[in-house]
């Protein structure tokens, strides 16, 4: 997913914009909004501060979506050149059998499934991070810190509490990390804010265009632009 910061300096803010366009089976009102919810939610919770000049700049998420048939989609994406604009396609199944955002990280294209409870599992967040340039973390051991960070992946050791099942062995099945308890952290916000020099800019675009689609179940079927 790619993005655009809005960098105000009389404020002290940071702005990152993005406007999810779902299609597929099932790119739909209900569904887009509780993912819209997830991601804005998650990525705002954590009131994260950013410097800037050796300021203090507020970062704030603002993300929202559109849901196209399969012609609108094909139309936005081929005239597409805002870093603001995604595409996620959302079914119930394909190639990888998970979420995805493209094949790498930093991409404006996706393919989704259901089968993750979107908008209520931390799938999408999680996806979001990937979009905007964050990896898994290379560490996998969050015992005794706390909840785990968003882009904790699937298998991750947690407290008891926050596993599958609470009364598994840690690291057996059942005993890694239920995705529902991730949360973002300031730190990974900072760390998509990292690699750029702000001070001078009013703008900033984050990601990549790969303005790609995707078929029912996965397989890219081009690069549109």
């Amino acid at each position: 997913m790619s993005a655009i910061a809005k960098i105000n300096h009389d404020t002290k803010s940071i702005t990152i914009s993005a406007t999810l366009n779902f299609y597929g089976s099932f790119a739909e009102p209900i569904l887009a909004e509780k993912i819209i919810l997830e991601i804005n939610t998650l990525w705002n919770e954590p009131k994260a501060i950013f410097e800037v000049n050796e300021l203090p700049y507020e970062v704030i998420f603002s993300i929202d979506y559109v849901c196209h048939s399969a012609e609108t989609i094909l139309e936005k994406c081929i005239s597409n050149l805002s870093y603001a604009e995604n595409f996620i396609r959302i079914e119930e199944k394909n190639t990888a059998e998970r979420s995805m955002m493209g094949f790498g990280i930093g991409q404006n294209s996706g393919h989704w499934l259901i089968t993750d409870n979107l908008g209520e599992s931390t799938t999408a967040a999680h996806e979001f991070g990937h979009a905007i340039g964050l990896p898994h973390p290379d560490h996998l051991d969050y015992r005794n810190t706390g909840l785990p960070p968003i882009m904790a992946p699937r298998g991750t050791l947690v407290d008891a509490q926050y596993q599958w099942n609470p009364l598994a062995e840690t690291g057996s099945y059942g005993g890694t990390m239920r995705p529902i308890w991730r949360r973002v952290r300031d730190y990974e916000i900072v760390a998509v804010l990292r690699p750029f020099d702000l001070a001078d800019v009013s703008e900033i675009n984050i990601g990549s265009l790969t303005n790609n689609l995707y078929d029912e179940i996965g397989r890219p079927v081009g690069i549109i632009s």
